[in-house]
């Protein structure tokens, strides 16, 4: 009885789960067609914690965040995040503050509707098999950011962890945050691979801790910098990730 329980959730989950997903892809898009673009700093992040939270009530999870208020105004940031499940990719939308836009891989394109919805709400489209055009896309996110005050999320490990393991930092957040002279707010994700590893289909209910962290200034960052800077950044999320373990525990 209780594997029939478990085949049926995990058969809702799916169907509930992609349908919605692609229904509201459709519903966001004509949306901001039909607005021409024109209330897109409040419109699309209210969109996306619309379906974040909706999706993530599908799936079984709840989200404790801790630290809202540093992303909670409209300002210029790089939002960094770990990056460990597919569950991120519904976690992040409900974190959107006004002006909030996320860097994802242009693959997503291929999405039936998903991927139109995601190039009309102005996501940075980041090919990562080319090094320099992914430069280029990040170079104009800069300009954008100056332009529009965004805040953008993007992952430093660049892709999702194979085993749930900090991975490495890549330097794209950092040139970023250079380019734009924004500060970075890092977002440290703990219990998202547990609900969802990689390579699996269905997502267990369960609890995610979100911590979000002050705003750290980068007006001093140069390239020269950079690499120091992201080691430290890679070394408070591993010293973060530690003690949200060691409070679930007691």
């Amino acid at each position: 009885m209780k594997g029939l329980t478990l085949i049926g959730r995990s058969a809702w989950q799916l169907v509930a789960g992609w349908a919605f997903t692609f229904g509201y892809a459709i519903f966001a898009g004509t949306v901001t067609v039909l607005s021409l673009g024109l209330f897109s700093r409040w419109l699309t992040p209210a969109l996306l914690r619309v379906f974040g939270r909706t999706i993530l009530r599908i799936q079984g999870v709840e989200l404790k965040i801790e630290g809202l208020e540093h992303l909670a105004a409209p300002a210029m940031r790089v939002a960094t995040f770990n990056h460990t499940s597919l569950l991120d990719a519904m976690i992040i939308p409900v974190l959107n503050p006004t002006g909030g836009v996320s860097a994802i891989k242009r693959e997503v394109l291929y999405i039936p509707f998903v991927g139109i919805a995601a190039w009309l709400m102005g996501f940075l489209l980041i090919d990562r098999g080319r090094s320099e055009r992914a430069k280029q896309v990040l170079d104009r996110a800069a300009a954008r950011m100056k332009r529009e005050r965004l805040t953008v999320f993007i992952a430093p490990e660049g892709t999702r962890s194979p085993n749930g393991e900090l991975q490495a930092f890549k330097r794209g957040a950092f040139h970023l945050a250079v380019a734009s002279g924004a500060p970075i707010v890092p977002i440290v994700i703990h219990g998202a691979f547990a609900l969802r590893p990689r390579g699996r289909a269905v997502t267990s209910a369960g609890v995610v801790h979100v911590r979000i962290l002050p705003a750290l200034d980068t007006s001093g960052l140069t390239s020269e910098t950079i690499a120091a800077f992201s080691d430290e950044l890679h070394a408070r999320y591993a010293s973060e990730l530690l003690a949200i373990e060691a409070a679930c525990v007691l």
